[in-house]
């Protein structure tokens, strides 16, 4: 078993140390063992760990869903349907973001044209005022 220190792993890993230290309080990987000289001591399997933590937040999961996740595949597991329909729900909440952000994206191109424009919307004129702008 390969035995890599707090500095190796992070840097593995591309962590922080203290990010180590907090996924150990948050229970995401187990306490390592401590060398005689009081080292912590990680295994390849918290190194494969990380790996995963990091490429679950790529994909817009949470610590917690990713903690959730870890829990349930240690006492119960989880089948790659169970997994599907996570994976489905989560981009479905991506696709109501990206249509919050499309919406915004659009108020913005609307207001920057009105801003622009020679004969402003009243709405527009009223914030310019507020704002203390010269039309």
């Amino acid at each position: 078993m390969t035995e890599y220190l707090r500095g190796q792993i992070a840097k593995m890993a591309n962590v922080n140390m203290e990010t180590l230290r907090y996924y150990e309080e948050l229970g995401l990987i187990s306490t390592p063992l401590r060398s005689e000289a009081g080292y912590r001591l990680y295994s390849d399997e918290v190194l494969s760990r990380l790996v995963f933590i990091h490429n679950a937040k790529l994909c817009g999961f949470t610590l917690k869903e990713i903690k959730k996740a870890l829990t349930k595949s240690e006492s119960s597991g989880i089948s790659i349907d169970d997994f599907v329909t996570v994976v489905d729900k989560k981009m479905d909440r991506v696709r109501g973001e990206i249509a919050k952000q499309e919406i915004k994206l659009t108020a913005l191109a609307d207001l920057r044209k009105n801003l622009l424009a020679t004969d402003k919307h009243p709405g527009v004129q009223s914030t310019l005022e507020i704002l203390k702008m010269d039309s």
